[in-house]
């Protein structure tokens, strides 16, 4: 069967274009040609140079006016140190002395010669070296009182013993230093010398007798029961040793005084089992004593 058309025609429908914005398959895009300048190095110099700089921050102000603060301070204080180190307030205007009683405090102030000068720059190691020189002063020490005084602070000889010499006495403290004419106090050390010649203030006297006597005077009445009469420094024999019930002993040195001594006390207690009668011992060669 043969069909027939009508013979009408249907109305063509209008043709819509689409563009489409994504890539199509086997599309072809422009591409972005970069040039490089000089290598990677170049590049990055000339991007660092079109980068802004930027305003310093609140921190970095910050430290640059703590920075200019400091300067300042410091500034000030060395101006205000010039102006204390030549200000006439700043001077030593007062001495004090601490300690003398033998020796007058306006000698004192004097000696040192402090008066007047500067806080700052006042020899004090200089004025104690020259307090040194005086032979009454055994220690001193001088330190400064801000604003304007100095302070000296001594420590004079006492009295010790007595050292007989040409018939003549002085005092002397421990360290063996002539303080002056004069015996000691009652009851103090005596030591006479066969040494020829007169002593002054500040001379020194045998040590190794000073020593010697003082441990003869303490230590003998422990030991054999009496006391000291009189210690002797013989020129050639050393130190000897007179007691009260008439015993005398030849010590030499100022060595091994204790052992000299129990050596003696020994020796005596024996004498009185055997009633052996001695006036003399001589206990300088130590275990080999010699009984006269």
């Amino acid at each position: 069967m043969i069909g027939r058309n009508s013979g009408e025609k249907k109305a063509s429908q209008p043709r819509m274009i689409v563009r489409r914005k994504r890539e199509v398959v086997g599309e072809h895009q422009a591409r972005t040609i970069i040039t490089r300048e000089r290598g990677v190095v170049e590049a990055a110099r000339r991007r660092a140079q079109q980068v802004p700089r930027r305003r310093p921050g609140p921190r970095i102000r910050t430290r640059v006016k703590l920075l200019a603060a400091g300067v300042a301070l410091l500034a000030a204080s060395v101006a205000g140190g010039a102006w204390a180190y030549q200000s006439p307030l700043l001077r030593v205007n007062s001495v004090e002395v601490e300690g003398a009683s033998q020796i007058p405090a306006d000698t004192i102030v004097g000696k040192v010669n402090l008066l007047g000068q500067s806080m700052f720059t006042a020899d004090l190691g200089g004025a104690q070296q020259e307090l040194y020189r005086m032979p009454l002063i055994s220690s001193v020490t001088v330190e400064r009182a801000w604003p304007d005084t100095v302070k000296i602070v001594i420590a004079e000889r006492k009295p010790w013993g007595t050292w007989e010499q040409g018939g003549v006495r002085y005092t002397i403290d421990r360290e063996g230093v002539v303080l002056g004419l004069g015996g000691a106090p009652k009851g103090s050390v005596i030591i006479k010398s066969s040494e020829p010649g007169s002593r002054m203030q500040g001379d020194r006297v045998d040590y190794q007798a000073v020593d010697a006597a003082a441990e003869i005077y303490a230590k003998l009445p422990q030991k054999l029961g009496t006391t000291v009469t009189e210690v002797a420094f013989v020129a050639g024999k050393g130190v000897q040793v007179t007691t009260a019930d008439g015993q005398t002993a030849m010590l030499g040195d100022s060595s091994s005084i204790a052992y000299k001594l129990a050596v003696w006390a020994a020796l005596a207690k024996q004498a009185r089992v055997e009633r052996i009668n001695y006036t003399t011992i001589d206990l300088r060669f130590g275990n080999r004593p010699v009984l006269q």
